[in-house]
């Protein structure tokens, strides 16, 4: 009888035990996941940032008006990790191939020739660069969420200098022209809204705004810059032909 209630007295304490430990280990693992969500999110909230994830590939070029121009540089083999992009505008500067990888594990490769352009929606994107070749792209991010407006059909770029300006792509309140401006060329009285520019190909330009104002500009090649809508005439007053990628913010502040 005695060993009876021994055995009885120690398999209670056993259950106890095996109860209690289970339970400890359950809040550790509770514990233990919470701390890792709470880690991946402060890592993505950190990292989201295309500069701040990957700031070996990213560089920043400019930044104001609510628009981002970014330099984006990957040798082959190289990865760069998950990070995020407001809509934008991108130029590829130096053409390859990439494999884009999707938050939800979706795989595409893309072949980028040098000088296309394209407009992307807001995303999230790891890349390698899975080609021979180095990959540099202009990306203009635009960080703005105001209504789109329309171009003014009489001083629009594209309807009053056809012959200089191209429409390259147009979308999500963004456009992209190709400006190919040649020595002695004169462009009339036109307006842009608020833009960013990045030369191609350098030059001297005068500049002639709706007060009168002349000025004089060195174009140069890779010269990158933020401006506010504005109305001007320009010339050619260089030798050289100006090549340049002009991006369009059709959003207000």
């Amino acid at each position: 009888m005695n060993h009876k209630i021994y055995g009885r007295i120690m398999l209670a304490i056993f259950i106890s035990a095996s109860l209690i430990a289970c339970k400890e280990k359950g809040n550790e693992e509770t514990t233990t996941t919470e701390n890792s969500t709470s880690t991946q999110t402060t890592a993505a909230t950190t990292e989201s940032d295309a500069v701040k994830a990957a700031p070996n590939n990213y560089k920043v070029l400019a930044d104001t008006l609510g628009i981002r121009m970014l330099e984006a540089n990957i040798n082959p083999g190289d990865s760069v990790v998950m990070h995020h992009h407001p809509d934008n505008a991108i130029y590829v500067a130096q053409g390859g191939t990439v494999t884009f990888y999707g938050k939800d594990g979706s795989k595409m490769e893309n072949t980028l020739p040098t000088g296309a352009t394209m407009i992307r929606p807001d995303e999230w994107h790891a890349a390698k660069n899975t080609g021979n070749n180095s990959i540099k792209v202009i990306m203009f991010e635009i960080n703005r969420t105001g209504a789109a407006s329309s171009p003014d059909a009489k001083t629009d770029a594209i309807k009053v200098a056809s012959q200089v300006y191209t429409l390259k792509n147009d979308s999500l309140g963004i456009r992209i022209l190709e400006v190919n401006a040649k020595p002695g060329q004169a462009i009339a009285m036109h307006s842009h809204p608020d833009n960013a520019l990045y030369v191609t190909d350098g030059g001297t330009a005068e500049f002639t705004g709706s007060d009168g104002k002349k000025q004089t500009v060195e174009l140069k090649t890779g010269m990158s810059q933020i401006g506010p809508a504005e109305s001007h005439a320009v010339k050619n007053t260089g030798k050289t032909t100006v090549k340049a990628i002009l991006v369009e913010v059709y959003r207000k502040m």
